[in-house]
């Protein structure tokens, strides 16, 4: 199991292992052109930001820097998941709403660091997602380690990637015995977006259209068992999960055509563009 203090955070590798996520899911699902790059000066909603709305954020100069600087995943006409039931939040749109009066900080941490969390979250930490229901991924600048909060037993054990042992870093003065990462599966930030695309690779994580991704693990109703069967035999005759003989649009094509056979009920209709 990796050791706390032998991970260090760094910005740029931070920006690289968010993009080169980003862009795995465009290979495989995402709409083209799904990515957002910040300008070299920064996102001007957020490096431009009044130190009013920073204040009310309470988040560290690190944090507001690295937010300036990630890419972020466009929205069309609909928001593409990027995880089952899981969307990344969009920092650049929720500065500019803050700034404009559409929303208030609380309300932003309260959704991308969850209800029970963002009251003590501290300043070094930020939500990388912004879902009502899904999983919460909570990013901590300055241990350069990413928590996923109600994480299933069967990733966070997957001894493949391991996941970090906070408990040391905890004991050591700094934090409280009862302090909320004590509770959650942590892995080292590049570490943890590979948990997340072998999700995908293993068809554990399933694209039913480039907007909608469902999980092997979810239970379904009568008449469902061969669902997720069918779904994993049409993403391997298209390839996957080589990504040098993946044809991404064939095979949402195949899925969408199956779903509408077999599992009428399950078809997710918005279409890429």
């Amino acid at each position: 199991m990796p050791e706390l203090e032998d991970i260090h955070y760094s910005r740029n590798k931070t920006i690289a292992a968010i993009h080169d996520y980003y862009t795995f899911l465009a290979k495989m699902y995402l709409p083209d052109e799904s990515i957002m790059v910040p300008p070299e000066a920064g996102w001007p909603s957020i490096a431009g930001a009044d130190e009013s709305i920073i204040d009310q954020l309470g988040k560290t100069p690190e944090v507001i820097a690295l937010l300036a600087r990630l890419p972020y995943l466009r929205e069309d006409i609909y928001k593409s998941e990027a995880a089952p039931e899981c969307f990344f939040a969009d920092w650049r749109q929720d500065f500019q709403d803050l700034a404009e009066g559409k929303t208030n900080a609380d309300s932003i941490k309260a959704i991308t660091e969850g209800p029970d969390l963002y009251e003590e979250a501290p300043s070094p930490v930020f939500g990388l997602t912004a879902c009502a229901y899904g999983p919460l991924f909570v990013l901590d600048t300055e241990l350069g380690i990413v928590h996923w909060s109600d994480c299933s037993g069967e990733i966070k054990d997957d001894l493949s990637i391991e996941s970090v042992d906070v408990v040391d870093e905890l004991f050591d003065g700094r934090y409280q015995e009862n302090d909320w990462r004590h509770h959650e599966a942590s892995w080292a930030i590049t570490d943890f977006f590979e948990v997340l695309k072998e999700q995908f690779r293993q068809l554990n994580y399933i694209p039913i259209s480039p907007y909608t991704v469902t999980s092997a693990s979810v239970q379904r109703g009568p008449g469902k068992a061969g669902l997720i069967p069918m779904l994993r035999e049409i993403y391997q005759e298209h390839g996957w999960p080589d990504l040098q003989q993946y044809r991404k649009k064939d095979c949402l094509e195949a899925v969408q055509r199956a779903l509408e056979e077999r599992y009428p009920d399950e078809v997710d209709y918005r279409r890429n563009h």
